[in-house]
């Protein structure tokens, strides 16, 4: 699918029916950055990421992103984060990912602006995330998305490179 300026993305909260959907485009997003030599998730994604992704689910945290029944991203969102402070700032994108036949079309940036603006109306004052530390080409696409570099944290053989981003008040 290609997006014109015209092309409206709409967003749409995973219900249980869509956890295939959901593993289908994190496979997809795992293989191709395995094939790119990061390992950011695991290819293809093991039973722990599936009852982590139904649970997300449950907890109505996942939304799918697309045109109509065309679904060519997914982004977990929450309000707290085990990895940053508990200071109610900020919301917080996890997990997102998308088909790589759209890369190149800024979906990405689609779904940082809809979390901004979900955090922007829920009163908070920053849109954070991580990734993982060694992801040398996604931290440069969150800073280049004007995130900025806030520390590094380890969780257990896991190492995230913290980022943050002021939520506009226009």
């Amino acid at each position: 699918m290609k997006i014109t300026p015209t092309t409206v993305i709409d967003t749409k909260i995973a219900g249980p029916e869509d956890l295939p959907l959901v593993m289908e485009i994190l496979a997809e997003a795992a293989a191709w950055l395995k094939e790119k030599g990061i390992d950011q998730w695991p290819s293809p994604p093991n039973e722990h990421w599936q009852r982590r992704m139904a649970e997300a689910i449950q907890r109505e945290e996942v939304y799918t992103f697309g045109v109509v029944k065309n679904r060519f991203g997914i982004a977990r969102f929450t309000w707290t984060d085990p990895y940053w402070p508990d200071d109610n700032l900020a919301g917080y994108v996890h997990s997102m990912a998308v088909r790589s036949d759209m890369h190149g079309q800024n979906v990405g940036g689609v779904i940082l602006f809809w979390a901004m603006m979900k955090a922007r109306r829920a009163g908070k004052q920053f849109l954070r995330l991580d990734c993982l530390a060694g992801n040398g080409r996604l931290r440069q696409y969150y800073e280049d998305q004007g995130f900025h570099f806030r520390g590094l944290v380890t969780d257990r053989d896991y190492q995230a490179a913290l980022f943050e981003k002021a939520v506009p008040t226009f």
